[in-house]
């Protein structure tokens, strides 16, 4: 009984320790946020450009709060002064990177599972020889869009200039880099697409 007291102890104080250092991250890297931001969990944010984060967004960082295991917190990371992120309201985040070196928006009603990877760059230059001179430099970005009320499987990862229709749904462990059609689902790399009820 008292080992039970003991840990439902630590629990409270690293929930209000995690909500002061997430509070605190977020003003440091000048998340714009609405009401009723709800993270679980450590966020991790690196933001040189600007993200704006909606109403009634849930962000999950640990596996206590999601029971899929998680591989990391989330990241929301902008790689320069022009990149954004713009996440829309009663979105759902577990343990996804987001990267932004141009533009990523995300739609309403979005659940984002564990693991999943959103990156509109490449993050290095694909040619070698310019990759020798710079690992980073001229690395090709394109801006992603999630419509509203998509829901991705955990650990699929959304490559640079994708749109997601809405209503679509991404397999787990799908890697997603064309167009989805409204209301489709898609499974695996190679993309196949099945058109779903309205």
């Amino acid at each position: 009984m008292i080992l039970k007291v003991i840990y439902l102890s630590m629990q409270h104080i690293k929930i209000l320790l995690d909500m002061l250092y997430n509070k605190m991250i977020l003003r440091i890297n000048k998340v714009n946020t609405s009401s009723n931001l709800n993270i679980n969990g450590r966020i991790i944010v690196k933001n040189h450009g600007s993200i704006f984060i909606g109403e009634n967004v849930t962000i999950n960082n640990s596996s206590e709060h999601n029971p899929v295991g998680l591989p990391h917190p989330t990241i929301l990371s902008t790689q320069n002064k022009n990149a954004k992120i713009i996440i829309g309201d009663n979105v759902g985040i577990s343990g996804v990177s987001i990267v932004s070196a141009r533009s990523v928006k995300i739609g309403n009603r979005v659940l984002i599972g564990g693991g999943v990877g959103i990156w509109d760059t490449d993050f290095h230059p694909l040619d070698f020889n310019k990759r020798r001179d710079h690992q980073t430099k001229g690395a090709k970005s394109k801006p992603i869009i999630i419509e509203d009320d998509v829901f991705i499987g955990a650990r699929a990862i959304i490559l640079k200039g994708v749109t997601i229709g809405r209503g679509s749904v991404i397999g787990a462990g799908s890697l997603v880099s064309r167009d989805v059609p409204e209301y489709s689902t898609i499974m695996g790399i190679n993309n196949i697409i099945e058109r779903n009820e309205k």
